[in-house]
């Protein structure tokens, strides 16, 4: 996460939330859109899990947070 420029924010992830996730099983989308879904979860701790199996931890969402480019 340290090169912000190579952030590929169309790769394949899944948000999942622990403890218990009450919506299911999220679908997969983009990690742009998982890390900004992220944001708006209140409850649990947050995980993404990328299509290559890397999962990112809280601190590393809250850095691609602070890295997400507004559209």
């Amino acid at each position: 996460m340290s090169d912000r420029t190579r952030i590929d924010w169309s790769t394949p992830a899944q948000l999942v939330v622990w403890p218990g996730d009450d919506t299911a099983e999220r679908p997969t989308v983009t990690l742009r859109e998982a890390v900004a879904e992220a944001g708006r979860i209140e409850g649990g701790v947050v995980w993404i899990v990328l299509a290559d199996g890397h999962i990112l931890r809280p601190n590393q969402i809250a850095e691609l947070q602070a890295a997400l480019p507004r559209s």
